[in-house]
């Protein structure tokens, strides 16, 4: 899958709402959908969507350390990302996801976050991420839907997959 470049899909802010004191809660992670944003170019056409999202895991094991390179962390492996998004249009009821012709690979906005486990004896960590979906590399590849939906979803480093969240379909004019 094409990813973004990290200009057109960024985190916007990494806010922690809390760190437990003590371990409590699933070492599987959690995320709970928290609402969406729409931002217009100077023409006054939709060009970034910022999603907003809760998370929570209990043992604080998410993000990859810049040297997490090697399998199942490597270039191409399934667990290289650990925010995956899955984006598709919705014009006409179906699932429409957008190509990148210069690939011939689908656009995909999934991240590699960065590690945030909190310092100290408890590890349990939560807060809100707001993931930038930037649409630079559908209009240039000649795509203008006007409905979406993502689904999102973390993985931590023991490699525990997150419940998935859904956004509502977003209707766009771009």
């Amino acid at each position: 899958m094409v990813r973004g470049s990290k200009l057109s899909v960024l985190f916007g802010m990494l806010l922690f709402l809390a760190c437990s004191k003590e371990e409590t809660g699933s070492t599987i992670p959690k995320v709970e959908y928290l609402g969406f944003e729409k931002f217009q170019n100077g023409s006054g056409k939709d060009s970034l969507l910022l999603i907003r999202f809760r998370f929570e895991d209990g043992d604080g094991d998410l993000g990859y350390a810049e040297s997490d390179t090697l399998p199942p962390f490597q270039i191409g492996d399934p667990y290289f990302y650990n925010l995956h998004t899955d984006f598709y249009g919705t014009d006409g009821g179906g699932k429409v996801y957008y190509v990148d012709a210069f690939s011939n690979d689908t656009i995909g906005y999934d991240q590699r976050i960065q590690t945030i486990t909190p310092e100290g004896k408890y590890k349990g960590i939560s807060g809100t991420m707001e993931l930038r979906v930037d649409f630079t590399m559908l209009l240039l590849n000649g795509h203008s839907p006007k409905k979406v939906q993502l689904e999102m979803w973390l993985n931590d480093r023991a490699l525990h997959e997150s419940n998935r969240i859904l956004t509502p379909e977003i209707d766009l004019d771009i």
